[in-house]
């Protein structure tokens, strides 16, 4: 399926039909992932902390959604908002497989603590909430896409990989979901992990 993914992602400099289908396509495939991952769990499951320092999966799946609303609002009221935002450096830029490659790395040398705003808090109580929630939250992108009249490839915000296209944010949103899918799936593997 990556294969798939990575051989459909391209660099184009205006937001085409394969690029909108190439990205929503991407989100279906990523949300999945997420939902199968979680639709089953017990309580015990869903709120079984690894070790001190380790997110429940509740936790990683909040995080998952705060983070999924957060770029979609930044791509929205910032990014495509302002005319400076067009200009991209000689030299800057990455490609599309290496963004989604790169953000889906888990390598314990890629880990990086999250900023303070994409802290879980609690709010979700089950995965039914999640799922309603995250489902929801990617049915706004995936229109967004679909519908906005901006070509969001040509402006640019900054990243932990550099200044990328609007566009290829939301290629991190469903890099970023795959990437702590392969998280639950850890907590899944842990050796006192609920049964």
């Amino acid at each position: 399926m990556l294969a798939l993914i990575l051989a459909s992602a391209g660099t184009d400099t205006s937001l085409s039909k394969k690029e909108i289908k190439f990205s929503t396509k991407y989100i279906d495939t990523s949300m999945s992932l997420a939902i199968s991952a979680v639709e089953n769990l017990s309580p015990k499951q869903w709120n079984y902390r690894p070790n001190d320092e380790a997110w429940t999966i509740a936790e990683i799946c909040e995080h998952m959604l705060i983070a999924e609303k957060g770029i979609l609002g930044r791509i929205q009221n910032q990014i495509v908002t302002d005319e400076a935002n067009r200009q991209l450096a000689d030299g800057e830029g990455i490609t599309n497989e290496e963004l989604i490659l790169r953000i889906k790395d888990r390598s314990p040398d890629k880990r990086v603590k999250t900023g303070e705003q994409f802290e879980p808090s609690g709010i979700l109580k089950t995965p039914q909430d999640f799922i309603k929630q995250y489902s929801a939250a990617r049915k706004a992108t995936q229109e967004y896409l679909k519908t906005t009249d901006v070509d969001l490839t040509a402006y640019y915000g900054k990243s932990p990989l550099g200044l990328v296209s609007a566009y290829q944010w939301t290629l991190i949103m469903s890099a970023h979901a795959e990437r702590h899918t392969g998280q639950i799936v850890e907590v899944q593997s842990s050796a006192n992990y609920p049964k």
